[in-house]
């Protein structure tokens, strides 16, 4: 076995799990998907629905 390959495998794997939990988290409290504020987004009325920004 090549346990070098394998620990860097895992650790690839559980970033990428990081990753894809987080964005389903802050979709779920109606977080965008990009941290850069949605007051200029084009896309914000389909990200926020029926919610208004100030």
């Amino acid at each position: 076995m090549d346990w070098p390959t394998i620990i860097v495998a895992a650790i690839v794997f559980a970033l990428f799990l990081f990753v894809i939990i987080r964005g389903i988290q802050k979709k779920k409290r109606g977080e965008g998907g990009c941290s850069c504020g949605c007051s200029a987004c084009a896309m914000r009325d389909s990200c926020h629905a029926g919610k208004k920004e100030s």
